[in-house]
């Protein structure tokens, strides 16, 4: 019962007619397992050589399933040899999902009419980063508790994006790489850069390590903000302002995936700020040390080693309890 719930999903998504919190239930399925992956390459090829259907199909699944098949062989059976066939023994799991689809739709030819371009998922969980190359060769870096999908549509390179992500995007002439964060969006041609966006977090950041991007609120597409290297912009989910452009004085933008603290005679104020992002921990510290100076390249270190290396270098004192971390000194 349970996966023919998905094999519904599926022929939704093949129809063009899923939901966006179906969709995302679909792709977590689709990920979680080899097999499932395969079911959705493999329906995906057999829709489109099935597109050429076009007649209604009988509402007796048996017999639709009948006419499916002797279509798919006659197709396979008029190319050339070079043509790929696909095998009849995934094909029954295929019909499945006609046939959970065909019982529960009116409008039954329309199954087979309408194709959607592949979509491409990826997650990743806790404590979990993902290193891979999109169909375009475009490089990603996911980070933990993150959900990106990739699709072409358009004459675009679409990706939405919820967590955190570093992109080396693959220069394409005319084709745009729009990236799109729940009220954002960033489009870019070719470039490398660092996108965070938990829908968690008030803010929306883009920090651009080369090239350049556009960075827009959705619902303010003209107010563009262009972002060149070396730079960063910032939006507020809760205040919706004008994006913020500034200099990137903080390094530590793509900590996460370097595994690198670079802190250049850094306030303490972005300190604490890179601190609490990468250790996921929450600092308060007095107001007096806020405008103290920090300085070093730390690599894999922990928290805690990296506090003494801070309260022996200006002086001061922490405490952790829980997940909470105090320090406090006379300042600089």
């Amino acid at each position: 019962m349970k996966e023919n719930k998905y094999i519904e999903l599926i022929a939704q998504h093949l129809s063009g007619e899923i939901s966006e919190s179906n969709r995302k239930d679909l792709m977590e399925w689709v990920n979680s397992d080899a097999e499932n992956q395969a079911l959705l390459k493999e329906t995906t090829e057999l829709w489109k050589i099935s597109e050429e259907y076009d007649s209604p199909f009988d509402t007796n699944v048996n017999e639709a399933w009948k006419k499916v098949e002797q279509k798919i062989e006659v197709t396979n059976d008029s190319k050339d040899s070079s043509a790929k066939v696909i095998r009849l023994s995934n094909f029954k799991r295929f019909l499945q999902i006609a046939a959970v689809f065909l019982l529960g739709a009116v409008g039954l030819f329309f199954f087979f009419q309408n194709q959607e371009p592949e979509l491409f998922a990826f997650n990743t969980d806790d404590e979990q980063t993902l290193d891979f190359f999109l169909p375009d060769s475009s490089r990603v870096v996911m980070n933990e508790n993150s959900h990106l999908t990739y699709q072409n549509l358009d004459g675009k390179r679409i990706v939405t994006l919820e967590g955190e992500a570093w992109f080396d995007v693959k220069h394409l002439d005319s084709i745009s790489f729009e990236i799109e964060t729940g009220e954002t969006k960033t489009v870019v041609l070719g470039t490398a850069f660092n996108v965070r966006a938990y829908p968690q977090e008030d803010i929306i950041e883009v920090s651009v390590e080369r090239g350049k991007v556009a960075f827009f609120e959705k619902e303010n597409e003209e107010n563009k903000e262009y972002l060149e290297a070396g730079t960063e912009g910032v939006f507020s989910k809760k205040e919706k302002t004008e994006i913020k452009k500034e200099k990137r004085e903080n390094e530590n933008a793509i900590a996460w995936r370097t595994l690198t603290l670079d802190f250049e005679n850094l306030e303490m104020e972005k300190v604490i700020e890179t601190l609490e992002k990468y250790f996921k921990v929450k600092i308060e510290m007095d107001s007096s040390i806020r405008s103290c100076r920090f300085k070093g390249t730390y690599e894999n270190y922990e928290l805690e080693n990296l506090l003494e290396v801070i309260e022996a270098t200006l002086d001061l004192e922490y405490k952790i309890e829980s997940e909470k971390v105090t320090i406090t000194g006379e300042g600089c």
